[in-house]
């Protein structure tokens, strides 16, 4: 059976869409299931991370930022794995859609400002086109990111995704220390309240059929 593809996407660069990646694939990775990152991204942040400091539960990485080769890169990892991550460039080229096009499902990270609010609309846009080129629902959810739970600001840009109807999810990753840590150390938050937030993340995309389900023991 072939993997999850899972892309994360946005049109705006520093949205959090490594971290988030780094995030997701280290945690479920830990609970024995066999993720794939596909670094779309020509400045290789997750790549290079993965060589340089990850220590966790074995992920699989392919940097593979040429639009030629990308479908390919994907489809040779999907019948090897449960999950394939795609990490893409903080703007809208050419790579990032088509690996938008080849998911089953896209995360659009947002942090708490207007650009960002305003580039999660385009990005769902990118998204809705690609969905009707290749024929098929391609659903996406934007995830809050970065937020200051407690601020005006967090909350006013919550306020202003649901006023534009853009679809979101509930959990999101806030702006903790443990996930600025996690870049130099190599170590994914497994406790604390970055790891809850992202076993909250895991859990929502379990809900909407996703994420596969943790390994049988």
């Amino acid at each position: 059976m072939a993997a999850t593809v899972l892309t994360v996407a946005s049109t705006k660069g520093g949205a959090g869409k490594t971290t988030m990646v780094m995030a997701l694939a280290g945690t479920l990775a830990a609970e024995g299931l066999r993720v794939a990152v596909v670094d779309a991204d020509p400045n290789r942040a997750y790549a290079s991370w993965s060589e340089a400091a990850y220590e966790g539960a074995a992920v699989t990485v392919r940097a593979e930022a040429d639009e030629t080769r990308l479908a390919t890169a994907i489809d040779e990892l999907a019948p090897l794995v449960d999950l394939v991550l795609v990490d893409t460039a903080g703007f809208g080229n050419r790579a990032a859609l088509l690996a938008i096009a080849a998911a089953d499902a896209v995360l659009v990270p947002c942090t708490p400002s207007r650009a960002d609010v305003e580039q999660a609309a385009k990005t769902l846009q990118l998204v809705e086109g690609a969905a009707r080129a290749a024929r098929r629902a391609i659903p996406a959810r934007v995830v809050p990111s970065r937020l200051k739970q407690v601020t005006a600001v967090s909350r006013h840009a919550l306020a202003e995704l649901d006023a534009a109807g853009l679809p979101r999810t509930q959990a999101g990753l806030g702006d903790r220390v443990a996930f600025a840590e996690m870049t130099f150390s190599g170590r994914v938050p497994g406790g604390g309240e970055a790891g809850q937030e992202v076993a909250g993340l895991v859990a929502e995309l379990r809900g909407l059929g996703w994420l596969p389900g943790p390994p049988s023991r």
